[in-house]
């Protein structure tokens, strides 16, 4: 298998530089340079929270083989049994992208590998033997279906497999992945992609997790692998087939936000290979629907069903909205995908994140308007969340500091897009650059304060462009004592530097108020408003029951307001405290 593919596999066309498409001005993705993951060290308070989620994938009861493997060799009753693939293959593509060729991140991550792939069936799907011509059984719950559970956990399966393949180079894995995508275009394109069974499709399933939009689109962004790493045209005409079906069925609401947040990743990547827009400006508008009509609530997440009043989150759901506003900043340059990303990363992600490290499911409180409180916490989803949290801390990694090599720029540039603790290195053609970030102390009205040291070729200059987030009002930089000038373009802060220069910047904004969808507005009496201090989201400390509590806000002599005692944020809260009820609208009352 050539390199390339290798490379290809997480990030296509964005490492090899010599070939990057020209661009005369601007962002373009195929100028981007990445760093991979496992070669950025990410420190401070979400690098711990990163560390706990890979240590709970080898604790019970998902340090044991046979409890991995139950979904595809039915060696024990456990839950969800029939969704051949959603452990074990979200446990595969996570375990084998978070570790090194010479070190699994967990012990019996090798074996797993080598024995999964003894249990697929002759068709090419792994799962109970299933007349795949029958008309489909939703009529049962979540629990008691069959072909759309096995068609879920084929599609994770199928990414865990060349996962595998990707990082430790197991031909094994790869014969299996590639047998599983010529399943999709043998089997599920033509049975589930029939115009002249679109009945059949539309058919309410009791169990929404179970249900035939959910399950048989999951497969496309295992295609679009398989064209990654084989080359073979068959799976990218399969993935683009089954994603042009699909489209009929991409609605908001819709009964399970995993599995349609998942299909716009696969649709991205459809974009990225193809390069017809249609299925980016899919995701853009479907994006611009959830952030605007209430599918996603203020403190930057989703709820399990992708509903304006849901009743429950989902870690996979979250992971998945983290991941896709990575997607689509790499594919569009507008930072407004990079704040979305920040925010849910800051809130919605830290109150999901169990104290085990794990992901998993708490309660929402919502009225008509969306949700405006966590309700309290009520599992660890070791079925599905606690490996795609972890997954989504892995792709995030890469996007801290990003290289653009843009051959008719006048000069590199790197941006810095995550004011965190981190050291990454950019890979460019002629000679890496190394980024050392780290927070130091803030100060009132300066949420965050990091020193960046940039290490370079010898005399190396580049454009160090500095995104300002929504919540900032402006960036300032310190060299040596004495301030930086900066020039913006659009929503980053340049500054033109050289190798061995060190950096103090400054993120400035102060305590500020939002309406529900997220427009920034002023403190006014008997306002509904979502409260801010830089990227959190201002919770209350105390259980509001079923309604929005009222908050009481006093004017300093000079019309400001300080932040108020009664309010906490994500990650300030202790894990005991993250398990409680907290309130993130209120009902102003200005004194």
């Amino acid at each position: 298998m050539a390199s390339t593919a290798l490379l290809a596999l997480v990030r296509p066309a964005l490492l090899l530089a010599e070939e990057a498409s020209a661009s005369a001005h601007g962002f373009a993705r195929t100028d981007l340079l990445f760093s991979a993951s496992n070669n950025v060290q990410l420190g401070g308070f979400f690098g711990v929270r990163y560390k706990e989620s890979l240590e709970r994938l080898s604790k019970e009861p998902i340090d044991k083989i046979d409890f991995v493997l139950d979904d595809v060799n039915f060696n024990q009753k456990r839950r969800f049994f029939n969704y051949s693939g959603d452990i074990s293959g979200r446990y595969l593509e996570t375990c084998s992208l978070t570790s090194t060729k010479d070190k699994p991140t967990t012990a019996i991550l090798p074996q797993v590998i080598d024995e999964i792939v003894q249990y697929q069936k002759e068709d090419g799907h792994f799962g109970r033997d299933v007349d795949w011509d029958k008309p489909i059984d939703v009529a049962g719950s979540t629990d008691q279906s069959l072909e759309m559970p096995i068609l879920w956990g084929n599609g994770r399966l199928m990414l865990g497999l060349f996962a595998a393949y990707e990082r430790f180079g197991n031909e094994k894995a790869l014969a299996a992945a590639t047998k599983m995508a010529d399943f999709y275009v043998n089997i599920v394109r033509p049975r589930f992609c029939d115009p002249k069974r679109m009945d059949e499709y539309k058919q309410t399933a009791k169990g929404y997790a179970a249900a035939y939009v959910t399950c048989v689109f999951h497969g496309i962004e295992g295609l679009v692998r398989a064209y990654r790493v084989t080359g073979e045209k068959k799976y990218l005409d399969c993935a683009i087939q089954m994603a042009d079906f699909h489209e009929e069925f991409d609605t908001l609401p819709v009964g399970h936000s995993h599995g349609s947040i998942s299909a716009h990743e696969a649709l991205v990547a459809l974009y990225e290979e193809t390069g017809d827009k249609k299925y980016l400006d899919r995701v853009t508008r479907r994006w611009d629907d959830a952030t605007s009509k209430g599918f996603v609530f203020p403190a930057g997440g989703v709820c399990e069903q992708f509903y304006v009043n849901g009743k429950s989150d989902e870690g996979c759901s979250e992971a998945d909205w983290f991941r896709l506003n990575l997607m689509l900043w790499r594919n569009t340059g507008d930072v407004k995908y990079l704040d979305f990303a920040e925010k849910t990363l800051y809130n919605e992600y830290q109150m999901n994140q169990c104290p085990s490290g794990g992901f998993g499911h708490r309660y929402m409180i919502p009225d008509e308007d969306g949700c405006f409180a966590w309700g309290k916490r009520y599992a660890e989803s070791w079925w599905c969340c606690s490996y795609h949290g972890p997954l989504g801390y892995y792709e995030f990694k890469e996007y801290l500091a990003v290289g653009s090599a843009n051959p008719n720029a006048t000069a590199k540039r790197v941006y810095y897009n995550f004011p965190l603790d981190f050291t990454t290195t950019i890979p460019f053609a002629d000679g890496a650059w190394k980024i050392e970030s780290r927070q130091i102390e803030a100060k009132k009205n300066v949420p965050i304060v990091t020193k960046v040291k940039l290490s370079g070729p010898a005399d190396g200059k580049i454009q160090f462009a500095v995104r300002i987030p929504e919540w900032c009002d402006n960036v300032g930089a310190i060299l040596e004592g004495a301030d930086v000038p900066l020039t913006v373009d659009g929503r980053y802060a340049l500054i033109d530097a050289t190798a061995g220069q060190e950096f103090v910047l400054s993120f400035n904004g102060g305590f500020f108020a939002e309406d529900r969808r997220f427009h920034k507005t002023t403190f006014a009496n008997g306002k509904q408003l979502v409260l801010r201090y830089g990227p959190n989201v201002l919770a209350g400390k105390d259980d509001c029951g079923d309604k929005i509590p009222e908050l009481e806000l006093k004017a300093n002599a000079d019309g400001s307001f300080d932040v108020p005692a009664s309010l906490t944020d994500a990650c300030d809260m202790t894990s005991e405290e993250r398990e409680a009820v907290h309130p993130f609208v209120f009902n102003v009352k200005l004194l």
